[in-house]
């Protein structure tokens, strides 16, 4: 009698130096007889929090209720098929990115206390310290089910020496995920690297990486003997699904390929990296759908993305804006700067709605990732030109494993600490934290 094969949620394909975790199959949910490995292997929930620098046109981008949902304002325009997918969070407050006497410095303060709701020393040597994140407080609580506990993703490079904010260390200002309170996570800023931490082995590390990668050898060539082994005991329906996966990796493989060639600037110059991208969009879109592939082979739960770091003067020369972005939030209200402002909001927000449709189209069990998901986007600046911490610009996109209704307008009491969303997030994935940073309570959603 034919005996439909079982595989473990964390099975992985193994090759020369990789492995590759496998997307959410039916396979993997077979054994209805037990009711708790049933349980095991339903959908986890998904945490990510993309961060924007430099506050907003706020008369642009701040929202107010429309019926049972929000009204669409012109720079969160490119969000307006996924309204019943999202919610906008008004009131929420950073108390702890104010000065509270330390003087100039929001822009460290705003990067330093998203994540962790404390106030961040104000040094530029070795006494840094501000508080543990919430991403690295549920990667030891609930990432501990993953290869990856949490993966921090960036495009811009940071450092931990120097001064970047009127004496704070330029580590405040380049993370917003903190180990501890005195040890902020790395970020990945190069795609390529992104991919092979997360898909490959620490034996894939070093010299065997760099021989792979000379000879572009495609991570799925190197498990192909793993993979048939395991397509000939499929049924036909998860064979599909493997062939779809397949074929979302060697796509963002070909981008990636593509995206490192070394550009020609007419001098001997190249770009031979994504510190100073060719195509600004595609990087962080890059980086968008290397989270959709980790968190549809649960390879990690936990995200953090630093669009760029906080105080960042990119110029966007894509959108026609020579200027750099802080120096332009700094508008002193006059029109011209404020409109580029606006037309950066709208940017950035273009490239998190093609983050959020991606999840959104992607299967996981009988749902999406969207919907077993809960992506914050947002910043601890409203308005950069007066650097104010209050009403700040945040929406939640996902609905938390069907634990929180998307698509409403919620409006909070004024300086309702923004760490009490990140209460209720825990509580989603099954985690009870008294308390984070400033912290009063999980928010009603």
């Amino acid at each position: 009698m034919f005996r439909k094969l079982f595989v473990d949620r964390r099975s992985l394909l193994r090759g020369a130096g990789v492995s590759l975790a496998l997307p959410l199959l039916e396979a993997m949910q077979s054994k209805s007889v037990v009711s708790a490995v049933a349980k095991s292997n339903a959908s986890p929930v998904r945490l990510a929090w993309v961060f924007f620098p430099n506050g907003t046109h706020t008369d642009r981008w701040l929202s107010t209720q429309d019926g049972d949902s929000w009204k669409v304002t012109p720079s969160l325009e490119p969000l307006k098929e996924l309204r019943t997918d999202i919610s906008i969070l008004r009131g929420l407050a950073q108390v702890n990115a104010r000065p509270h006497g330390d003087g100039p410095g929001d822009h460290a303060r705003s990067a330093a206390a998203f994540l962790t709701g404390a106030h961040p020393v104000k040094t530029v040597g070795s006494r840094i310290r501000v508080g543990k994140s919430i991403d690295q407080v549920l990667a030891d609580a609930y990432g501990l089910n993953t290869r990856l506990p949490s993966i921090e993703l960036g495009t811009e490079k940071g450092r931990n020496a120097g001064s970047c904010d009127s004496g704070y260390a330029c580590a405040y200002s380049s993370s917003i995920s903190w180990r501890s309170d005195t040890q902020p996570m790395g970020k990945e800023i190069e795609p390529r690297q992104a991919f092979e931490r997360l898909f490959g082995t620490p034996s894939s590390a070093g010299l065997d990486t760099a021989k792979r990668l000379a000879m572009r050898t495609s991570i799925l060539d190197s498990v192909q003997q793993s993979r048939e082994s395991l397509l000939k005991k499929l049924g036909l329906d998860d064979q599909k699904k493997m062939d779809e996966y397949f074929s979302s990796i060697r796509e963002v493989e070909t981008r990636l390929e593509k995206a490192s060639q070394p550009v020609d600037l007419g001098d001997p110059k190249t770009i031979e990296s994504f510190d100073n991208p060719a195509d600004f969009g595609e990087q962080i879109r890059l980086m968008y759908d290397l989270m959709v592939l980790a968190f549809r082979t649960d390879t990690t739960r936990i995200a953090t993305f630093m669009v760029a770091n906080e105080g960042s003067n990119r110029s966007f020369p894509m959108i026609d804006i020579k200027e750099g972005h802080h120096q332009l939030s700094h508008h002193q209200n006059k029109k011209d700067s404020y409109e580029k402002v606006a037309k950066i909001d709208r940017y950035y927000c273009e490239q998190f709605a093609y983050f959020i449709k991606r999840l959104k189209e992607t299967k996981d069990g009988e749902s999406s990732l969207l919907d077993n998901s809960l992506v914050v986007y947002g910043g601890a600046i409203s308005d950069g030109n007066r650097h104010d911490h209050h009403d700040l610009p945040v929406l939640l996109a996902g609905r938390g494993g069907g634990k929180i209704a998307s698509g409403h307008f919620h409006e909070f009491e004024k300086d309702t600490p923004l760490n009490n969303l990140y209460l209720k997030m825990a509580n989603c994935c099954g985690i009870g934290l008294p308390e984070l940073g400033d912290s009063t309570g999980p928010l009603e959603l």
